[in-house]
C-alpha cells in the first residue's frame, strides 16, 4: 500500500507525513512534487485574487500556470518544468514559494 502523505505536519525545512511517519526535506522529490506544487498553486492563486480584489485585471499568466499544476491529481513526471514555469511568473510579481505561508507561534 502506497502512502498518499495526506496528513502532513509542515515545517520550514520539509514536512512529516503523520500516516507513514516519514520526513520529507524541502529538496526531496516527494516534497517538490507534492507540497511545493501545492504552495506554488496557492501563491499563483493569491496573485490573481489580490489583483482582482484591488480592481485590477486578472493575472492570466498566473492563472494559466496555476491550472497546469494539477493539485491532487496524478504525479507529473515533468514537475520540475512546472516549478520553473511557476517560479518565472512569481519572480515577475516579486513573490516566491513562501509568500502564502502563515507562520504560527
Amino acid at each position: 500500500m502506497d502512502c498518499r502523505h495526506n496528513h502532513r505536519c509542515r515545517y520550514t525545512h520539509g514536512y512529516l507525513c503523520e500516516d507513514c511517519r516519514q520526513f520529507f526535506p524541502r529538496d526531496s522529490v516527494t516534497y517538490r512534487s507534492t507540497e511545493l506544487l501545492s504552495s506554488l498553486w496557492m501563491v499563483l492563486h493569491n496573485l490573481d485574487a489580490s489583483s482582482q480584489q484591488k480592481g485590477g485585471p486578472p493575472r492570466l499568466d498566473a492563472i494559466t500556470v496555476r491550472d497546469k499544476l494539477n493539485i491532487g491529481g496524478e504525479f507529473d513526471p515533468d514537475y520540475e518544468a512546472l516549478i520553473a514555469e511557476a517560479e518565472a511568473v512569481m519572480k515577475k510579481y516579486g513573490v516566491n514559494d513562501r509568500s502564502a505561508d502563515v507562520p504560527i507561534g
